[in-house]
Order: C-alpha cells, then structure tokens, then sequence
C-alpha cells in the first residue's frame, strides 16, 4: 500500500491510499486533483472518506462519485453528499 499527499487549494491535502490497482481517497475537495492522480497512476477509485462537511473536504464527493461509481463513507452525524454510507463509532 502506498499513501499519497496531493495538494489541494493553497493549504490542503487530500490524502489516496492506494495498491497499484484500486485507490481509497479521504476528504476529496477538488475532484480534478484526484482525477489526474488516478489518470496518471491507472487507478481505479474504490472508496472515498469523508471526515466531516466542510467544502474542502466535500467539494469534490459528487463529481468523484459520478465519474467512478465509488461508493462514500462519512461520519453519521455530518451531512455528507448524498447517498452516502453513514458510520458510527467503532465502524
């Protein structure tokens, strides 16, 4: 597994975590950033997380969803793009 920093906005991170084939992305806020890293690395986009509501870490869910069929993982209590599977504790 490999663990990738693509910068995002002027002082962010979107965070990909990826085995050669298929990648997780988490806060994905800007869905062109994570697009070219896939592109470049022939990845397929698997899962994305989202820690919480903000734009910048959501900015990019939909686009991202609609392009790859990812399914998005999220806190229960944020309001994260729908559809998405909502987690609690422990999950």
């Amino acid at each position: 597994m490999e663990l990738i920093a693509l910068p995002a906005f002027s002082d962010n991170y979107i965070w990909m975590l990826h085995d050669g084939a298929r990648a997780l992305v988490v806060d994905p806020g800007d869905a062109a950033v994570v697009g070219q890293a896939l592109d470049a690395r022939k990845l397929e986009l698997a899962a994305i997380l989202v820690t919480h509501h903000h734009a910048d870490h959501t900015g990019g869910v939909h686009a991202l969803r609609e392009a790859t069929g990812a399914k998005v993982y999220g806190p229960a209590r944020e309001r994260i793009p729908e559809p998405f599977v909502p987690l609690q504790n422990g999950d």
